[in-house]
């Protein structure tokens, strides 16, 4: 396509996820072409609750320290009672103690949202480091406040937190190693490339790789990662809604299916816009 002609195909895309996010509670999305550079949104600044798409951010500090070398993938985790927490995952729910490799830890955090795997990975990480990394990255933000499953926290108004802008700025600049080291960015891509359910696995073909997190909370979805419609030409989405009506993981899977129709035909044509 020469340049008019994808001046016309980004405007036609970024008008109708637009008419789609207006459509929903309180919905913003953002999308980036890593290969081109090109980018579009809507709300991209506007402030959400992230519920368990924070979780990129706490991998990524894991990561760092696994490469810093103050931890270990194969080290041994112990999951005891006092770890244990409710909600999603299957640790909380164990019967006996648990010992666990880092690596699948990280593993069960993101594939299952396990929120015991996750707390005891926000200990390791360090709430610190993560928003401190977070601050490095210019995404400030993208904070985390809390632990997962604490509702007096919560209650105080400390909800972890960001924007689409930031969460697709997140996922682009790991796919990029913009000011992540390379081997930091394989792993947390590894990892976020696992099974999980949630609006990328609702909006995409089942062959179509991803690295993504979703969240979601009463009224509220989130999911942010990389989609690759080809192996050359990678893109970031994130999208992000709250105050949806009925099943929020529809409408953000509803922008996650339309982005990928454009970026999917965008990576099959030629400049000149035939395939």
């Amino acid at each position: 396509m020469n340049e008019k002609s994808l001046d016309i195909i980004w405007a036609k895309m970024a008008a109708e996820l637009e008419e789609t996010c207006r459509k929903a509670g309180v919905m913003g999305y953002s999308i980036r072409d890593l290969k081109t550079g090109r980018k579009a949104g809507f709300r991209e600044d506007v402030l959400f609750p992230t519920a368990s798409t924070i979780k990129i951010p706490i991998l990524l500090g894991v990561a760092i320290r696994v490469h810093r070398g103050d931890l270990d993938w194969t080290q041994r985790v112990a999951v005891e009672d006092k770890d244990k927490v409710g909600g999603s995952g299957v640790l909380g729910r164990f019967a006996y103690k648990a010992d666990i490799a880092l690596r699948d830890l990280a593993g069960l955090m993101i594939s299952l949202s396990d929120n015991t795997a996750t707390n005891i990975c926000i200990d390791l990480a360090t709430m610190d480091l993560v928003n401190e990394t977070m601050r490095s990255l210019g995404l400030t933000n993208t904070l985390l406040r809390r632990k997962m499953m604490d509702i007096e926290a919560a209650r105080r108004g400390d909800e972890n937190v960001s924007t689409p802008g930031e969460l697709a700025t997140l996922v682009a600049k790991i796919q990029g190693r913009g000011g992540i080291p390379g081997a930091v960015a394989e792993d947390v891509l590894s990892i976020l490339s696992l099974p999980k359910t949630g609006p990328f696995t609702m909006g995409l073909p089942e062959d179509v790789k991803r690295a993504n997190k979703p969240g979601g909370l009463g009224n509220l979805s989130v999911d942010a990662g990389i989609i690759y419609p080809t192996s050359d030409r990678p893109f970031a989405l994130a999208v992000c809604g709250s105050f949806l009506p009925g099943r929020p993981e529809e409408a953000t899977a509803e922008v996650v299916r339309k982005a990928f129709g454009y970026m999917k035909i965008l990576a099959e044509c030629t400049e000149l816009g035939r395939s």
